[in-house]
C-alpha cells in the first residue's frame, strides 16, 4: 500500500496509524472541505461522490462543505470500492451506522471507524496475518477502549472491520496484480 488509504496521497513514516487524525488538521482550518478538495485528496470524480450523496450513502453536504463526517464516509468508500461492489460496502456502512444522515444511531463515527480500519490494516500488515481468526483478534485487540452506544454494537463493529480488512487486502492483491499486468501487456 503506497497511499493512504481511500487517497491518493502517499503514505510516510507510517501515517497509517494516525488514521483520521492525518485529516484533521484540514478542518481545524477550514469550515470543511470543498467538492474539488475532496476529490483532489481522494481521486474520486465529482459525478462519482454526487452519485454517493443521491444514493444515501453520504450525507448531504452543509453548505456546499464537506465535513469529517463526510470526508470519513467518502474515504471509507473510496478504500474499499476496487475489491468490493458499492452497494454491499453501503449495506456494511449501513449496517454499523444506520443512515448517513443520522448520526444518533450510529455504532461508531465514521472518522473512528477509519481510524480503526486503518489500525487493523497496519497490524494485519506488519504482523503479516491472513487468517480470519487471526484479523478477528487484531480487531478486538484495538476495540479495547470502545463503549458500546447500544447492546450489540461491538459484535456488528467487529464483523464489519474484519469484513473490510479482508475486502483491503484482497484490493491490495488486485492491484499488484494489475501492475503485473501492466508489464507483460
Amino acid at each position: 500500500m503506497d497511499t493512504l488509504p481511500g487517497t491518493v496521497l502517499p503514505m510516510q513514516n507510517g501515517n497509517i496509524r494516525y488514521g483520521f487524525a492525518n485529516f484533521s488538521p484540514l478542518f481545524l482550518a477550514t469550515r470543511g472541505l470543498t467538492l474539488s478538495q475532496v476529490c483532489e485528496i481522494t481521486g474520486t470524480e465529482l459525478t462519482t461522490v454526487q452519485n454517493w450523496i443521491k444514493r444515501g450513502w453520504v450525507g448531504h453536504p452543509e453548505g456546499k462543505r464537506y465535513g469529517e463526517p463526510h470526508f470519513a464516509r467518502i474515504l471509507l468508500i473510496n478504500m474499499l470500492r476496487s475489491s468490493m461492489q458499492l452497494e454491499k460496502i453501503a449495506f456494511l456502512l449501513q449496517y454499523v451506522n444506520g443512515s448517513a444522515n443520522d448520526r444518533s444511531d450510529d455504532s461508531i463515527p465514521d472518522s473512528a471507524l477509519y481510524s480503526h480500519l486503518c489500525l487493523v490494516i497496519a497490524d494485519v500488515t506488519d504482523r503479516k496475518l491472513r487468517e480470519t481468526d487471526e484479523i478477528r483478534n487484531a480487531v478486538l485487540g484495538g476495540l479495547g477502549d470502545y463503549s458500546e452506544p447500544f447492546p450489540g454494537a461491538k459484535e456488528k463493529l467487529v464483523d464489519v472491520l474484519v469484513i473490510m480488512t479482508l475486502t483491503c487486502i484482497a484490493g491490495e492483491y488486485i492491484e499488484r496484480a494489475e501492475k503485473l499486468l501492466q508489464t507483460i501487456m
